[in-house]
């Protein structure tokens, strides 16, 4: 399999189960402060690897142009759509929330088109059947899926803005990366999102809450391993697969985290998955087959 479509599974895996193991701390305290730990978390990371790896002389060579579509990718893809998909798993449950994130594929291709990204028959036969199988997957699930509120059209709306910044900010990512290399612009995403956040819950008094959050024993493991994990490695790993891949192939993979999701609940909870989510399994994996060969 190609480098740039391993590392894009491999990022779905990652934040499948960090998105999992974030549902707590969410519930306690809110979307925002949760992301705000998680980006500002995994930029003291991304720092201190850039500062042990030696590449802060990248920014210097690299174009300025590149540079502020790469710092824009975080505010669209970090800021407001991590935001919103938090938003999203509060009120609709973590399937719901990432059920809609398969449309992110969609926002992306939408985009990358009329930039001269184009992609084969095969690739998009392969994308179409990976979101057929995601939504097998998701459609008759019935865990987490309490809506909060009965605010549904609320939810739905905050996770198609989700899947909106998830999409636009991986193929704004991508035409950034051309020389910006990938710990760099992985740094500076995460930075530029994690400033945003900052200044979102200075606007609206929200620090209080986020220093809460850090402070809390019940939640903070789950914070600073969910952050490990599903952030600060699952980034670069997206980092890379938006790098080495096209950036509609690139966000179908990175649609799949649901497939992962029903196997990780499978195994923590001891028993074996629905017909209908192997079905979906069986659909998906066969699409990402489909997607590779093309």
């Amino acid at each position: 399999m190609p480098l740039g479509e391993a590392a894009c599974l491999g990022a779905a895996l990652l934040w499948a189960v960090a998105v999992q193991i974030f549902a707590l701390p969410i519930a306690r305290h809110g979307a925002r402060a949760a992301n705000l730990f998680k980006c500002t978390f995994a930029t003291v990371l991304l720092g201190l690897t850039l500062l042990v790896m030696g590449g802060w002389g990248a920014f210097g060579t690299a174009s300025g142009t590149d540079l502020v579509l790469v710092a824009l990718s975080g505010i669209i893809g970090l800021t407001v759509g991590d935001t919103a998909l938090f938003a999203a798993v509060n009120r609709l449950g973590v399937h719901r929330s990432l059920l809609l994130q398969t449309m992110a594929p969609a926002f992306a291709a939408a985009l990358a088109w009329p930039l001269g990204e184009t992609l084969g028959t095969m690739q998009v036969v392969g994308s179409l059947v990976i979101l057929a199988g995601v939504i097998v997957v998701l459609a008759g699930s019935t865990n987490d899926t309490e809506i909060r509120g009965g605010r549904i059209g609320v939810g739905v709306a905050i996770g198609l803005l989700a899947a909106c910044g998830q999409g636009t900010g991986l193929v704004i990512a991508k035409f950034g990366m051309a020389s910006v290399p990938i710990l760099p612009a992985t740094f500076l995403r995460m930075g530029v999102g994690a400033a945003g956040l900052i200044v979102v819950a200075l606007a609206v008094g929200g620090l209080g809450r986020a220093r809460r959050a850090w402070s809390d024993p019940k939640t903070l493991p789950r914070m600073v391993l969910a952050s490990f994990f599903g952030t600060y490695l699952a980034m670069l790993l997206m980092m890379a697969g938006v790098a080495w891949a096209p950036a509609s192939v690139a966000a179908v993979l990175l649609a799949t985290p649901p497939i992962f999701s029903l196997v990780v609940q499978s195994v923590v909870e001891r028993r074996w998955p629905s017909v209908r989510g192997l079905i979906g399994t069986v659909i998906a994996v066969a699409g990402v087959a489909l997607l590779v060969m093309g």
